[in-house]
This record gives structure tokens, sequence and C-alpha cells, in this order.
């Protein structure tokens, strides 16, 4: 009687530990491709994150009367995080309302986009909204004479 150790089968004649390390070495070897080793890491991009977004100085005369409107502003986020190139899309219709839009995202902060995991300038849409705040009607006396027509 043949007694066989049970960590080397036998098949046949042939041992199949032996045949199945070669296996594996041969498969490990074959991933071993020096072309995967010289593509680039891909890193995705990212967008810009708002930091710092004060709300725009809604001009008093206009909320006195109630005057809403939404202004779309078209911006690029430079490296820095800093709004460069702001300027009105669609205007509210009330050009107050669009240069207080305006004035109030050239003071945003961003952390800017990024693009091959370095920053990059982000080209951004943002709408501005103003609704009008209950406004003091002693204080909306004394605006009252230089409301818009």
């Amino acid at each position: 009687m043949q007694i066989t150790h049970p960590l080397k089968p036998v098949i046949g004649h042939v041992k199949l530990f032996p045949a199945l390390s070669a296996l594996a070495l041969g498969l490990m070897l074959a991933g071993c491709n020096s072309d995967q080793a010289e593509q680039p890491v891909q890193v995705a991009p990212t967008q810009p994150m708002a930091v710092e977004t004060p709300p725009p100085e809604y001009p008093e005369e206009l909320a006195c009367a109630g005057i809403e409107g939404v202004v779309g502003v078209l911006l690029t986020i430079g490296v820095d995080g800093i709004p460069k190139n702001v300027k009105v899309e669609d205007t509210s219709g009330h050009p107050q309302l669009d240069q207080s839009a305006v004035d109030a995202v050239k003071g945003w902060k961003f952390q800017a986009g990024t693009s091959r995991g370095q920053p990059a300038e982000s080209p951004l849409r943002v709408p501005v909204k103003f609704t009008a705040p209950d406004m003091d009607s002693e204080r909306c006396r004394d605006v009252s004479g230089s409301l818009p027509q």
C-alpha cells in the first residue's frame, strides 16, 4: 500500500503542488508589466468650494419699495480661490441690484477647484437672490424720495 503525504497529493504521476507553484509564479510575473508602472495616477477633478460668501448689500431704497430680483453672475475662480472676471450674465432688471451682486461676489473667497491634482481656474455661474427684508417704516420714509421711477 502506497501512502501519500496529505500536503503533496499525486494526480497520476504528476505532483500537483510544484505545478501550481509554477503557475502562480508565472501569473505573478505576468502582472509585473513595466507599462503599468509608468502610467500616471488618474486624479478626478474637483469643483471650487465656497469658503466665505457674505450676502450683498441690499440697496435700502429698493428694499423699502419691496423691489426684489435674481442676478445671474458669471465669474472665474482663480487658482488662489479669488473671483475674477465677475460680470452680470442675467440682469435682475434693476441696475442697483446687479451692481450690488457683482460687488459682493468680487469679495467672496473659494477653495480653488483642481485638475490633475493641481489648483485650476474654474468658470462658475452664481444666482444672487434679493428678497426684500422687512424694513422699519421710519427708515423707509427717509429714503422714499430717492426711489427709482
